[in-house]
């Protein structure tokens, strides 16, 4: 019994010094692409842009509040929110601050982005909205792709 506990106890050593190390610097520019697309997403109002990165459930926390919502929920949501909108502003304040685990499986990003846009409601009155967002977005490797899976928002 003990010459297969030692055996599979090698084994396993073996496997997880043959894995290949991690390029942080590449999963760094990897998390930062998905922030631009984000912010592209958001000057053309585009939905499915927006949704390539996206959870098939994603839980935010925001007002005190944990809310988890599916993807479908997520993509009603930003029409609504991107219908007869137009962005002027959505630009980090600070450079994002990202943390990534060391299988590069798992991160973080903090950012502080001010927004200003305008919305045309139903009549066609235009109302504009300005603020800063501050919060984390935290992603998860599926596919060799960074997806998001939840945030916490404040704003200022």
């Amino acid at each position: 019994m003990k010459t297969a506990s030692l055996l599979v106890m090698m084994m396993l050593c073996s496997t997880a010094l043959a894995q290949k190390p991690v390029d942080m610097e590449k999963e760094r520019a990897e998390l930062l692409k998905v922030h631009q697309t984000d912010r592209e997403a958001h000057f053309k109002t585009d939905v499915e842009m927006l949704l390539r990165h996206s959870a098939d459930e994603f839980i935010s926390v925001s007002s005190g509040r944990i809310d988890r919502s599916t993807r479908r929920a997520i993509r009603e949501f930003f029409e609504g929110y991107f219908k007869n909108a137009k962005y002027y502003e959505w630009d980090d304040l600070e450079p994002p601050v990202i943390r990534i685990s060391r299988d590069a499986s798992m991160a973080w990003m903090i950012v502080r982005t001010k927004v200003r846009r305008t919305q045309k409601d139903d009549a066609g009155a235009e109302r504009e909205r300005q603020f800063v967002y501050a919060g984390i977005m935290t992603y998860e490797k599926q596919n060799g792709k960074w997806i998001r899976i939840a945030n916490v928002s404040t704003f200022e």
